[in-house]
């Protein structure tokens, strides 16, 4: 579908910011359920349709395309600066990467044991790859893992526990500096912040948002540290979790994401469509 305009998408402030009214286009429609928005280096937007098991492309001021018809439950998606396209397989129990449209498995297992169900996906500029793998539907029936986990995969290839929860995660995001990792866990409703060091190890771990306002999801960041939530709507925090304000958005988002050549296309994806917004403040693109 063509992208067209629909609104402008209301804004409710919550704090004197660089925020405000924004117009909204619709730039898909028609799907079951979206998720997994990721700006592509070579300079198009992907999502999933997770129960179609679609994974879609989306060029500015065109149509969108269907990229792949097997995603294996796909709920995340992330670009590295080369352009390769990581993605959480949740049926599958995996994470896997497109490189030059081939498909390969990258992590399946941890100590032998399957993921629950990978859901989101984060890359650190040293190119460590860090997913939440939180037990949803069916996996809460067949997982093998005893905790629901944050796990790292170093560019070697080596697997790492960051987070063991007995709560679900589920979004998960860097800091402009790479030095913090922000993850959501649904079942508490809080935004985590803990300071990752070089080694890719965490610490201080502390909540910085409590979500009134429905059931986080996924979330990105811009370049000043301001957090984007997807909840019942599109929460804004400043770094230190303070409530800049929402954007109204159809539907329930799902998550969100910064593209196009400026950084400030706010693409979110929100029950059977994806909606483009424009941003005062340009967000973190693959690096």
């Amino acid at each position: 579908m063509l992208c067209a305009i629909v609104a402008a998408a209301l804004w409710v402030p919550a704090s004197a910011q660089e925020f405000g009214p924004t117009e909204i286009s619709e730039v898909s429609s028609g799907h079951r359920f979206t998720d997994g928005p990721a700006w592509s280096p070579a300079g198009y937007l992907c999502f999933v349709d997770t129960p179609n098991n679609r994974l879609h492309q989306y060029r500015q001021g065109g149509q969108v395309s269907i990229l792949g018809d097997q995603t294996f439950g796909a709920s995340g998606l992330a670009f590295d600066k080369a352009g390769r396209i990581y993605i959480a397989e949740g049926l599958a129990r995996r994470i896997a990467k497109i490189e030059n449209g081939k498909h390969y498995v990258v992590v399946k297992d941890w100590e032998g044991k399957s993921f629950n169900s990978p859901n989101d996906l984060a890359l650190r500029r040293n190119g460590d790859l860090y997913f939440t793998d939180p037990a949803y539907g069916s996996a809460r029936k067949t997982r093998e893992l005893d905790f629901h986990g944050v796990f790292r995969v170093s560019e070697k290839g080596e697997v790492s526990v960051v987070k063991r929860s007995q709560t679900r995660l589920n979004g998960i995001a860097f800091s402009p500096d790479d030095n913090t990792l922000y993850l959501t866990d649904s079942d508490r409703r809080v935004v985590l912040a803990m300071d990752v060091n070089n080694r890719g190890e965490v610490k201080n771990e502390r909540e910085v948002v409590q979500i009134q306002d429905g059931i986080p999801a996924g979330l990105c960041v811009d370049t000043k540290g301001n957090i984007y939530v997807a909840a019942n709507d599109l929460l804004v925090f400043d770094k230190s979790g303070k409530s800049i304000g929402s954007y109204r958005v159809a539907g329930k988002p799902s998550n969100c994401t910064f593209g196009e050549a400026d950084g400030k296309a706010l693409f979110v994806t929100s029950g059977s469509a994806v909606y483009r917004l424009r941003s005062t403040i340009p967000g973190l693109l693959p690096r």
